[in-house]
């Protein structure tokens, strides 16, 4: 016969083990490359977006929204909505830019060197769990901490932008938040929420493609 717990202390203390432990192993095992694998999939994904800016040159915060898109293994598109349509995309070392509203088109290479490059390249290595091209653009220090994990992201080659990228979620989760921060005091703030997956986003993303290349 078993005998009855007497120190309710203990007894508390087990019942309360089921729901800790979850959440320190989830710590635990939170790791640079743990984070980007949850963040790669064998299938096309959209993940909405919801952007502000705070730029020192403007009073009034700038808000956007719109879709992230990643096709593997080196496909990511950037679809603004809101204020006006915008299109940002990247597949391998190439970046495509496409203002419809304006009829405006631009092609480059992805170049650490390239200040846009900074500002986008981190989007392509995150979506689609480039550990390669994060290490090639960026120096990376990674913090997982007992209320979320920390990815800080800073470029590799000189910037006189003194751009910093901080990507954090919660713990065993996938990145939920990004913070663009810039020397001379313009920050912007990205919240990430995963929307959809599957053939009818990889058929979204393959039209998207064309638009961005033209046909």
């Amino acid at each position: 016969m078993k005998k009855p717990i007497k120190n309710p202390s203990c007894l508390k203390l087990l019942l309360l083990l089921p729901v800790l432990l979850p959440a320190n192993a989830a710590h635990a095992v939170d790791t640079e490359w743990k984070v980007m694998q949850r963040m790669q999939s064998d299938t096309a994904v959209r993940i909405a977006y919801r952007e502000t800016r705070i730029l020192e040159l403007i009073d009034q915060p700038w808000q956007g929204s719109g879709y992230l898109y990643s096709l593997a293994p080196d496909l990511m598109i950037k679809e603004q909505l809101q204020p006006e349509r915008v299109l940002m995309g990247i597949k391998g070392d190439r970046m495509l830019y496409f203002d419809p509203v304006n009829n405006l088109r631009h092609r480059g290479e992805l170049d650490a060197a390239n200040p846009l490059s900074l500002h986008i390249a981190f989007f392509n290595a995150l979506v689609n769990a480039d550990v390669a091209l994060l290490h090639r653009v960026y120096r990376v220090d990674f913090d997982a901490r007992e209320q979320d994990w920390l990815m800080t992201l800073k470029p590799r080659r000189g910037d006189r932008s003194g751009l910093t990228v901080v990507i954090s979620g919660q713990p065993g989760q996938q990145a939920e938040r990004i913070e663009i921060r810039q020397a001379d005091g313009d920050f912007s703030e990205f919240l990430l929420r995963k929307d959809a997956e599957g053939e009818a986003i990889e058929t979204e993303v393959n039209r998207l493609y064309k638009e961005l290349q033209g046909n």
